[in-house]
């Protein structure tokens, strides 16, 4: 954010982009009117929170007419929407009422929304005048005035009032925050796009896909299968790598809000879904952990946090400067000091649902030329990897060995005392049997024709990008690719180029790969890692912010020198975070010497397969505990299973499992666990693993670990 706000200056003499930043990542604060001046100086308590309840279940739909009328996403209201009963306007059953009351009050509301200019937002049939704005997506969120709240049961039962949001359950609702544009440098007329000659802004007058992209995961989910009407089924690779209850998917919601059982209200006769529930008998509740990719940010946050054990007293000293060095207040909203365990679980989801999100098939290798051929399947709704584009890769790891197992060549080597792959400036050269392979990282790169940067970390000065291999998910549609700015850059020629993958690797969702390696070989493993932020991008941000990146070429609109944070008194409580986000960087990797580990800005493994029979494992892995069987008490639940044989060397680990989700609860020696001071009348789920740690005490190599025991679930009783 700090960088973004020089660039703004840089380009448009102002830092207004920045208020883009705010306007997502602080949204009370921003709606409250905190955003100005915009370098986060004004947010105070719990606009530090980011993310309300509150907030999110008041946004409602700009295009409510449509929705209503069943046009614009799905008309099959008792399949997609799970409305039981539902014909549509005019049913009378309990969703369509109450679909009509909400109708009344989003048209109501619409009266009030104006273009930057003055004029009204909708028409007079209620729908957006500009017929080039089809999806509020980039923060363009419409939240309500009024204190109901907003979600997607029409039968559920709280202690304030409530609208029922179709809304809510819907794939839009993803695409507000998650297809982001640049509009700083749309509505200064570098879009290429055409005006309508009204005056009003570019951004009013089309969809964020059509301008400079940032990120594009929910233009990639609309392009694949799962995004087409009715969605589609999901990979049986992905259902069995951790996602057994999610067969088919036609929101975002389906994998990223899986269906739990249970009641989302502690009142007294909330509806118990999916069995208690005769309006909305297909849906679970909507588990609110909203897990994405990144676990290094949480993993640290919990880190904060004295009482957890992996309390980190350098981590709490490069950020808990206070808010007049960092703006950032660790004492306001939900602090993380007091938060670490349920950070530390949410770094555990974001790890897990890497390990579901690709598998690595069909290796096949000739000794006698050295070819090697294999296929990366994507088992996403989007592309892999997704999301902000800048500092965060995968690469594939591809390790040749003799019959003594001594390694005899390897492909994209990483550098584990640098922090980097091999032969990047900052890390050591590589050697003779190693090979760097730049179509082996599947990444974005944007570019700047501003900078003239065929490849640019400024992302506010980005209008382009000169490389993005991801693998697209399955059934992408090159063609519709190319308007939403989606489809691939070729990494030789830096031009788009829908060629890219074949036919049936869009069709298919992955990538086939073939490379010539060393012969002679008889074990060859082929490793997916994710790296979350790279050594360069954060080395970017703090020579940016420090004055010495030396990027910005002559003198922009905001004057010369062009670096201005540590000079500008706007940035006063901004300038020291380029020092910090890179100690704590370099720290979290364990480059400083401590041991720290942390996964995400040390590549994490998400998938491996080889040919040839790999050596037997160092730590050696129990079987999976059998015959787990929860029992319900009073306020608690008991657990047993059959005890594995021999004893697992350090115990049991007992999970919450959440539709395939787990959820660490505790380590036990004996083939026994009780879950004490449970909420009566809610059932939980549980699974079982065997655990060896072999003396492995990082997060990236933590341990030799059981598959899970099969699944139990029992209820607590009152008395």
């Amino acid at each position: 954010m700090t960088v973004a706000g020089q660039d703004s200056i840089w380009a448009l003499g102002r830092p207004n982009a920045v208020d883009i930043c705010e306007h997502c990542h602080f949204p009370e604060g921003w709606l409250g009117g905190r955003s100005d001046p915009p370098n986060a100086s004004r947010m105070t308590g719990s606009d530090f929170g980011g993310l309300h309840c509150d907030f999110c279940h008041r946004i409602y739909d700009p295009f409510f007419e449509d929705t209503y009328a069943g046009t614009r996403e799905s008309n099959d209201w008792t399949g997609y929407w799970d409305e039981a009963g539902n014909t549509g306007p005019g049913s009378g059953t309990l969703s369509q009422d109450l679909a009509d009351v909400t109708l009344a009050e989003d048209r109501s509301l619409a009266l009030s929304i104006s273009l930057f200019a003055g004029q009204p937002f909708f028409g007079a049939d209620y729908r957006p005048v500009k017929p080039g704005y089809t999806e509020n997506a980039s923060g363009q969120y419409f939240v309500s005035t009024s204190s109901q709240k907003r979600a997607s049961f029409a039968d559920a039962d709280a202690r304030h009032q409530m609208l029922y949001s179709r809304h809510h359950k819907s794939k839009y609702f993803c695409g507000t925050c998650h297809d982001v544009s640049n509009p700083a440098l749309a509505n200064a007329g570098l879009s290429g796009l055409a005006d309508d000659g009204s005056g009003d802004l570019t951004t009013e007058q089309y969809s964020a896909n059509r301008y400079f992209h940032v990120e594009r995961t929910f233009s990639e989910f609309m392009l694949s299968a799962y995004g087409q009407l009715g969605g589609a089924a999901t990979n049986h690779e992905f259902q069995s790598q951790g996602a057994p209850d999610i067969t088919h998917a036609a929101k975002c919601q389906d994998c990223h809000m899986r269906d739990v059982s249970g009641a989302a209200a502690n009142k007294n006769g909330a509806v118990f879904r999916p069995d208690g529930s005769t309006e909305h008998p297909n849906s679970g509740v909507p588990l609110h952990d909203l897990t994405g990719g990144n676990s290094w940010i949480s993993y640290i946050l919990a880190t904060l946090d004295p009482n957890t054990p992996i309390y980190d007293a350098v981590n709490v000293a490069l950020l808990d400067q206070g808010p007049a060095v960092l703006t950032l207040d660790l004492n306001a909203g939900q602090t993380p000091k007091v938060n670490g365990p349920a950070l530390k679980v949410g770094a555990d989801r974001a790890k897990q649902q890497l390990l579901l999100a690709a598998t690595i098939q069909n290796v096949d290798y000739d000794p006698l030329s050295g070819a090697l051929t294999f296929r990366v399947l994507n088992n996403t709704g989007h592309k892999l990897i997704s999301g902000f584009p800048e500092g965060r890769r995968m690469f594939l790891n591809i390790r040749a060995y003799d019959a003594s197992n001594v390694l005899l060549y390897e492909v994209n080597p990483y550098d584990y005392v640098n922090g980097t792959l091999k032969g990047f400036p900052g890390a050591v050269p590589l050697s003779a049997n190693e090979t760097y392979a730049d179509e082996l990282v599947y990444e974005v790169h944007s570019s700047s024709s501003l900078t003239g940067e065929q490849h640019t970390f400024h992302f506010v000065l980005a209008d382009g990008r000169s490389k993005d291999n991801r693998i697209p998910p399955k059934g992408f549609d090159k063609a519709a690719a190319v308007a939403r700015l989606s489809e691939p850059v070729n990494p030789l020629t830096h031009l788009p180029d829908v060629g890219y993958f074949s036919d049936a690797e869009y069709a298919g969702g992955y990538d086939d790969q073939t490379i010539t390696i060393a012969s002679n070989a008889t074990l060859v493993t082929v490793s997916l890692y994710y790296q979350g932020t790279s050594r360069e991008y954060v080395a970017f941000l703090r020579d940016e912010i420090n004055g010495t990146g030396n990027t910005l070429p002559g003198m922009g609109a905001g004057g010369d020198p062009a670096y201005l944070i540590q000079s500008d008194p706007f940035f006063a409580q901004l300038k020291a975070w380029g020092d910090t986000i890179w100690d704590l960087w370099f720290h979290n990797h364990g480059l400083d010497g401590s041991g720290a580990d942390v996964a995400g800005i040390v590549p994490y493994k998400m998938a491996e397969a080889s040919f040839g029979e790999p050596p037997p494992p160092a730590c050696e892995t129990s079987s999976a505990p059998q015959n787990l069987m929860a029992t319900g008490a009073k306020r608690k639940i008991d657990l047993t299973w059959d005890a594995v044989s021999p004893p697992p060397p350090s115990g049991y680990r007992v999970y919450y499992d959440l539709a395939g989700k787990l959820q660490f609860i505790a380590m036990t020696s004996n083939a026994q666990y009780t879950d004490t001071g449970v909420k009566p009348d809610t059932q939980l789920c549980y699974a079982v693993t065997a655990w060896n740690d072999c003396d492995a005490d990082t997060e990236v190599d933590p341990g030799e670990e059981s598959g899970p025991s099969n699944v139990a679930c029992a209820t607590a009783t009152r008395r």
